[in-house]
């Protein structure tokens, strides 16, 4: 009797408050294209708004608030030369720079190219309105290299015209400078944004600079139809890169700039390795409700991207780069069986051209192309074409099925505009002996579905299956031999994954929330580096491996304005079969792969003092130990690490006036620690920030 009035009691309970839950849990778009609330979806998805970015933190870049979702880890990689080290449950930490194996977006727009590589560095975080992280089955419904999403949205601007200008100012003279215009005319609602962030860094020779606009118009030209203009604009004119460390240079100085592998043991600056960048894209978004049911949604899009990196082997890598595209779906809201039923049906396509050379230099001085098999300048071509499906079904008030298809087909072309030319640059002269040029299709189709059951208004449980696969990028088809520099390497195939994955997210009270997820992933085709040779990599499509683990985090608003937020991960990932390189030796079957931890954990203990507008926090990270090889090299492996960072912020308002300050101590018990390893590269460790402190204060009037 005891035990049915208690049940009985747990189902009122949780019906009173049924309706706080959906507005303590975030809504999402990414999972399914359109608004959802996150807590009744079949899958694994997490938002972080941008208040919260900005609360005490200085914006710098999306490591700062990484390791509050669970299952993805940025890294920061002590230099600004490269770019995040971003993976989802283990997948893009293979990459040595850049992002792989993950879906990037910023307000709808890719920020990964046709061949999957991907950046994170422009996304602004200064106008940012949230930024939502999908892990898990459904990130197939991406395309290619969706191990993961990631997609960061732009604010609307504020109502009355705001100007708002801010700074900050560290350790390292460490210093960012930004100013804000935003506000509503009539139809027209618009947010620009710039700033300026230089740095010494905390390393020997890592100062940079990177310069930043971004901004979103938008138009609503009648009720049903509307017009977004969005626009990003990146450039880093100067960016020292002092190289990552090997074991033996961390151990004896973890802020030295590193060597290259040469015998003469040369530094970064004594080689000048060093970076300019320029990105930028813009795009234009048009949402139109066709009917009461039915509406639509055209994204076309371009961008241009300048990479010239002065290497460490006496070699500089150019990339000029253009991209554009193109994203049409349909959306269909209507009653089936007099249940809600939704249906997307869409068209993506995308493509890249590069120019890629890499030069001979010395004294820090780029010498024009020459007769040499390691010199390289290619016209580099890829497109992708994706057509792709979703549902999503109630057939009762306590089921929801969501089930999707997405086919792929991506293409790539290498063209090689070196071949043929001479030695001395006449006919009588030797050619080149290597042909760099060739070409290849890969296609693909993803199927994924998910089912929610709600136990109760407080408590669902789900279940998901789906399969992706991830094509080599061009900087992994560059060379099909390490030694002699000789490519492109078209033989690989792509790598095709399994996902499944079981969870539950459930309100314990009306005040905390908690989420938890067991996933497995299994992996064929999976690409690994076999050779390299300083900074030329050799990759196939050899590997077998798995994935399995945990994903928990609790959100839990506590008495007296205390707030306790935690996250824990597990991942076990492993080689199922042995293959044989000559990065550390051979790769044995139950190796661990390189770059993914079996444990992080993030705690934050947050207080408010409303009458005052202050807020506060503690917050503690922890990083287990990780490998840098994928032959499990003892020497090679990361320690595991824990930092605890403070931060503080105040806010004040006066008639049209508001400020806000904040003060922060990162690493304030000055924990030595890797930060990121190289995976599979001699100099494998990438040191971590030792103790550091900022304060920034913002200024903004509104026009009333």
């Amino acid at each position: 009797m005891k035990t049915r009035l208690l049940i009985i009691i747990l189902f009122i309970s949780s019906y009173a408050f049924a309706e706080d839950i959906r507005e303590l849990t975030p809504t999402v778009v990414t999972a399914t294209r359109y608004a959802t609330n996150s807590f009744d979806l079949p899958l694994s998805i997490d938002a972080v708004t941008g208040s919260e970015i900005r609360d005490g933190r200085t914006g710098a870049n999306l490591s700062e608030i990484a390791p509050r979702i669970p299952g993805v880890v940025i890294n920061y990689r002590s230099t600004a030369a490269q770019e995040l080290a971003i993976s989802t449950r283990g997948y893009g930490a293979r990459s040595q720079f850049g992002v792989k194996g993950i879906r990037m977006y910023a307000d709808g727009i890719p920020l990964n190219s046709a061949d999957g590589q991907g950046q994170a560095g422009s996304i602004n975080t200064d106008t940012l309105g949230q930024i939502e992280f999908l892990r898990g089955p459904f990130s197939a419904l991406y395309g290619n290299s969706s191990g993961g999403v990631v997609q960061a949205f732009t604010r609307d601007g504020a109502k009355d015209p705001t100007l708002t200008v801010g700074v900050s100012s560290g350790t390292w003279h460490t210093n960012k400078q930004s100013i804000t215009t935003e506000g509503q005319a009539g139809p027209v609602n618009y947010i620009l944004n710039t700033y300026q962030y230089v740095s010494d860094g905390y390393r020997d020779f890592s100062q940079y600079r990177k310069d930043n606009f971004n901004g979103k118009i938008s138009y609503q030209f009648t009720p049903d139809t509307k017009f977004t203009f969005v626009g990003n604009y990146m450039d880093q004119p100067y960016t020292n890169d002092p190289q990552s460390l090997t074991p033996t240079q961390y151990a004896l100085n973890s802020r030295a700039q590193g060597t290259n592998a040469t015998p003469f043991d040369k530094t970064a600056s004594s080689l000048n390795t060093r970076l300019y960048r320029v990105n930028s894209y813009g795009g234009i978004i048009i949402d139109h409700n066709l009917s009461e049911k039915d509406s639509f949604r055209l994204m076309v899009y371009n961008g241009s991207r300048s990479n010239l990196q002065y290497l460490n082997t006496s070699a500089a890598s150019e990339v000029i780069r253009d991209t554009e595209g193109l994203d049409f779906r349909w959306t269909r809201k209507d009653l089936v069986l007099n249940k809600p039923f939704t249906f997307t049906a869409g068209l993506a396509y995308d493509s890249m051209e590069d120019l890629r050379s890499r030069y001979s230099y010395s004294n820090g001085i780029r010498s024009p192309i020459g007769f040499a098999p390691s010199n390289r300048r290619e016209e580099q071509k890829a497109f992708s074409i994706d057509e792709y499906m979703q549902a999503s079904y109630e057939p009762t008030d306590r089921l929801l099925v969501i089930a999707g298809l997405r086919h792929s087909r991506v293409n790539i072309q290498n063209n090689d505009l070196f071949f043929g030319e001479t030695d001395d640059g006449k006919s009588t002269g030797n050619p080149t002996p290597i042909d760099s040029t060739g070409q290849v299709s890969y296609t693909n189709t993803s199927p994924v579905a998910g089912i929610t059951f709600k136990v109760t208004p407080t408590l669902n449980v789900y279940a998901n299956y789906g399969r992706g696969f991830e094509t080599p990028t061009f900087s992994e088809t560059t060379y099909s031999n390490a030694t002699s520099g000789a490519g492109p390497n078209l033989s690989m195939s792509p790598s095709r994954t399994k996902n499944y994955e079981i969870g539950l997210k459930t309100f314990v009270t009306s005040n905390t929330r908690i989420n938890v997820a067991l996933f497995k992933i299994d992996a064929r085709n999976e690409i690994v580096t076999i050779a390299n040779n300083g900074s030329q990599n050799q990759y196939d499509s050899v590997a077998m491996t798995e994935r399995k683990g945990i994903e928990f985090s609790l959100d839990s608003r506590l008495p007296y304005n205390f707030n306790f937020y935690q996250t824990y991960t597990y991942t076990d990932s492993e080689f199922k079969n042995s293959f044989a390189t000559t990065v550390g030796s051979l790769v044995s079957a139950g190796n661990k792969l390189s770059g993914v931890y079996k444990n992080t954990a993030y705690s934050e203990l947050s207080w408010k003092y409303p009458a005052l507008n202050f807020s506060s926090a503690i917050e503690n990270i922890y990083y287990s130990d990780v490998h840098g090889y994928d032959s499990n090299a003892g020497d090679r492996k990361a320690p595991a690490y824990t930092i605890v960072n403070l931060r503080a912020s105040l806010k004040q308002s006066y008639n049209n006036w508001s400020f806000s300050e904040f003060a922060r101590a990162d690493n304030v018990f000055d924990e030595k620690y890797v930060g990121n390893v190289k995976v599979n590269n001699a100099a494998t460790f990438e040191p971590g920030a030792p103790r550091n402190y900022t304060v920034g204060v913002t200024t903004s009037y509104t026009f009333k």
